[in-house]
């Protein structure tokens, strides 16, 4: 089984007002592209109460760092009471939602991802051993690369969220 370390665990943003869901998607997608992320949804739903919308979104972007280490990112969004408005901007009528928007991201780094170490229990010791002394540089730089892009995205989404801040 592939080795599983958390570098990044559970950053939490919240933001509440007007957004547009779609432009939001496009931004998050747009980023992981840049990052030459391979977006990965591992679930997708949506919820209809008296108060609005509720949708659940869970990503699991990865990135191949070598052929040994990957580095994976858990997105999960939350839209909650999200109502459809009408805002007058510029002279232009725009259609926005409104709610409560809960996103948390956690970044890991997968190492073995391909499961050439465990068919034989002297291959696991060896494994061991090699990144103990051997790929320990390799890993660690993995591991910063890997709480960079988790840093940046969420920057990314807070700087988005907080820029387009739409006022009625």
């Amino acid at each position: 089984m592939a080795e599983r370390e958390i570098i990044v665990d559970r950053e939490t943003l919240t933001y509440e007002g007007l957004f547009n869901a779609k432009d939001f998607s496009k931004m998050v997608f747009g980023w992981l592209k840049d990052h030459r992320y391979i977006p990965v949804e591992k679930r997708h739903s949506e919820n209809l109460r008296p108060e609005g919308k509720y949708y659940v979104l869970e990503f699991e972007p990865f990135l191949k760092l070598s052929d040994y280490a990957k580095s994976i990112i858990k997105l999960h969004v939350e839209f909650q009471q999200v109502k459809d408005v009408t805002v007058e901007r510029d002279g232009k009528k725009q259609k926005l939602q409104e709610g409560k928007i809960l996103i948390q991201t956690m970044g890991i780094l997968e190492t073995d991802y391909e499961h050439r170490w465990e068919t034989k229990p002297v291959y696991y010791f060896v494994r061991t051993i090699w990144e103990k002394y051997v790929y320990a540089p390799f890993i660690s730089g993995h591991q910063k690369r890997v709480k960079s892009d988790v840093m940046s995205l969420k920057s990314h989404l807070k700087s988005y969220l907080n820029l387009e801040t739409f006022q009625p």
